[in-house]
């Protein structure tokens, strides 16, 4: 069984957003030589969330407006981290071929909760 782990880093420039990792996800896939298994994708910080979801850029808004409207009881300071908490910390993904077993319309989404910084997603491939 081989592991193979890296990591790349995310800069959002505005306060809340998204974007596809699916392509940086499989590039690390398709680098650690691995034919079968499963891959963890995660985000290693608690304001931001990586999930799966379709790429269309009016459904993605339509997640940070719910998110935002179920963390208006809750402190400002502390609405990042319950939005991180409801959407997810990463997830876990099969290896087939080596490629990512995706559906249709399955992507990897990064969503920052509080961007403006540097953060650190966390790729892992266990296999074969």
């Amino acid at each position: 069984m081989k592991i193979s782990k890296q990591t790349f880093t995310i800069n959002m420039t505005e306060k809340q957003g998204y974007m596809d990792l699916t392509d940086d996800v499989q590039s690390c896939v398709r680098n650690s030589n691995i034919r079968t298994g499963f891959c963890t994708i995660n985000t290693m910080h608690t304001t931001a969330s990586v999930f799966t979801a379709t790429n269309e850029p009016e459904k993605l808004d339509s997640y940070l407006k719910f998110y935002d409207k179920l963390t208006t009881l809750a402190e400002e300071s502390l609405r990042p981290a319950i939005k991180h908490q409801l959407a997810g910390n990463g997830v876990v993904m099969a290896v087939e071929g080596g490629e990512l077993a995706l559906g249709l319309s399955q992507f990897i989404i990064y969503m920052d909760f509080d961007g403006g910084r540097e953060k650190l997603i966390e790729v892992t491939i266990i296999g074969e």
